[in-house]
């Protein structure tokens, strides 16, 4: 038998972002929670720097450039740090427990700061066998080629992946290179799926 992976995003799946606080401060109007999703999935300076090309003050200049956000640098830093909000419910035994259904890896737009701070502060990365950052690859969702270069690394066919994320974007690209995809904002909910699999 084949093993099946089960692929998952960080944030928004495993852990709460709080853009309501902390990411309305990036920018210069006031937007609803998803208006901000949308608005930071489309941002250039944010691709390219959850895609590793370029540093932390790099990424400040272009965001300011393309944004016209008044903010300092270390105000800057501080809210874009506060983003990362804490572990969803009982996330860290659920993934536990999915461990026995499949290979656990996680793919992750996310960036050095992001991770870092996720190291010092939770366990959430312990269960997982693989971890796929996007600043570390080079790439980023929904592009397709990142979704090719977890297969390739999973050495799996895109049907044995199972990936779970929060963005409809990101789910639709992997359904179109052949993954099974799921739109999820909770651990609970991947043990839901995951559990009804055959």
């Amino acid at each position: 038998m084949t093993e099946r992976a089960i692929l998952c995003d960080l944030g928004g799946v495993l852990i709460d972002l709080h853009w309501e606080q902390h990411a309305r401060a990036l920018f210069t109007r006031e937007r609803d929670s998803e208006e901000l999703k949308r608005k930071w999935l489309q941002l250039q300076s944010a691709r390219i720097y959850e895609a590793g090309r370029t540093d932390f003050t790099g990424f400040y200049r272009a965001f300011v450039a393309e944004t016209g956000s008044k903010l300092n640098f270390s105000d800057f830093a501080r809210e874009f740090t506060g983003i990362i909000g804490p572990l969803k419910t009982d996330c860290i035994a659920i993934l536990d427990e999915l461990v026995r259904y499949g290979e656990l890896a996680m793919l992750s737009n996310t960036n050095a700061v992001h991770v870092e701070l996720l190291r010092r502060t939770t366990m959430v990365f312990r269960p997982f066998r693989h971890l796929f950052f996007s600043y570390e690859m080079g790439m980023v969702k929904p592009d397709r080629e990142i979704y090719e270069e977890v297969c390739r690394r999973l050495q799996k066919e895109p049907k044995q992946i199972h990936f779970f994320d929060d963005s409809q974007a990101n789910v639709e690209a992997a359904q179109n290179v052949g993954f099974n995809a799921y739109v999820v904002n909770s651990p609970a909910q991947i043990k839901e799926i995951v559990a009804r699999l055959p």
